[in-house]
């Protein structure tokens, strides 16, 4: 059973979606809805272009081909609103957004500012605006730039706010402290779903056209998998880890390499006020348009060193096509995602 600090860390990674009804079984997928926003790389510094892509779905499976609205959300959270995020983040043609593109998917370069309005640098002021503060980093050191989506569809246009993760260095430590993290900090890598089963039986991903077939009313273990990220650096195995560097290992830290499943990263322990190895939890959520799942969201904390993540589905009674989707999030925002048509007979 996940535990209650695996749920905790599941709701921060997805503080940026939009606010389910509590009164909705959250994995049961009816309507149009964002089950999840991409960015890819998954963490970029201010002024550096990365791409944006959306899972949007329905009742009937994905939508493709929409016109979907991206922008960054230049407006900071006010002290008073218990959000995340700004309630200007989710206003369509709000002054504080900058647009990014239209479409499926959007490129588009991180405002510059990003680190003073959502990192550790002192904000800009306008006018008479009171001088703001730094925003604090979240438990992995990380900050956020919002990105705002606005999907259209004939049920009207869903709205999802997106935390695109900025690298904005280290605000704590001594200068050596943080020379140090500059050299060890490595960017990070969206997960991957890696593989699916159903008690054993492996499912094929609806990107290949494939169908599964289960029975009417059949219980199974859903078990997603992930890659295998080394628990310790060892020069030459493809991953540029916490405690190499390009002078270290040129091979794997010339052009930083990373792993897709639970990655090792520094950061700065609050508590003793020094540079730690920390590793990323996992953290998974389930939907499908028709059936029940034990639980709608699973995963692993970062000390547990699995590779996999199990959930309870039981398949509708009667026959029927389902869309099924697994949503792969680790702790430092990164996402990755696979869908599976099942033909329940």
């Amino acid at each position: 059973m996940v535990s209650r600090d695996v749920l905790r860390a599941a709701l921060l990674a997805s503080l940026f979606a939009c606010k389910p009804n509590l009164d909705e079984t959250v994995s049961l997928v009816a309507v149009p809805q964002v089950l999840a926003v991409q960015a890819t790389p998954a963490e970029v510094a201010p002024s550096a272009t990365t791409t944006y892509t959306a899972l949007v779905v329905d009742g009937s499976g994905d939508l493709v081909g929409l016109p979907i609205q991206w922008d960054f959300c230049n407006a900071r959270n006010p002290l008073a609103n218990l959000g995340p995020v700004s309630p200007e983040c989710s206003e369509p043609g709000d002054a504080n957004l900058a647009p990014i593109g239209s479409g499926a998917q959007a490129t588009g370069a991180v405002p510059d500012v990003a680190c003073r309005n959502f990192g550790p640098e002192v904000p800009q002021v306008t006018g008479n605006e009171t001088p703001g503060r730094p925003v604090d980093p979240d438990p992995t050191g990380g900050y956020y730039q919002p990105v705002s989506v606005f999907v259209p569809t004939s049920a009207g246009t869903v709205t999802s706010v997106y935390g695109t993760r900025i690298t904005c260095g280290l605000a704590q430590g001594t200068s050596e402290q943080v020379s140090d993290f500059l050299g060890r900090y490595h960017a990070n890598v969206n997960p991957a779903v890696g593989s699916l089963t159903a008690s054993g039986t492996a499912l094929q991903p609806d990107a290949n056209g494939a169908t599964n077939t289960l029975a009417a009313g059949q219980k199974v273990t859903l078990e997603v998998g992930w890659a295998a990220c080394p628990l310790s650096d060892a020069c030459g195995d493809g991953v540029c880890g916490p405690d190499e560097s390009v002078t270290s290992c040129a091979a794997d830290c010339t052009t930083p390499q990373g792993c897709s499943g639970a990655e090792r990263y520094v950061n700065f322990d609050l508590g003793s006020q020094s540079l730690v190895d920390a590793r990323e939890g996992m953290h998974v959520s389930w939907f499908a348009t028709s059936g029940s799942f034990d639980l709608d969201r699973t995963g692993r904390d970062g000390t547990d060193t699995a590779t996999t993540s199990d959930d309870g589905w039981t398949a509708p009674a009667q026959g029927t096509t389902v869309h099924l989707w697994v949503v792969l999030r680790d702790d430092r925002g990164g996402v990755g995602w696979a869908g599976y048509v099942v033909d329940v007979q």
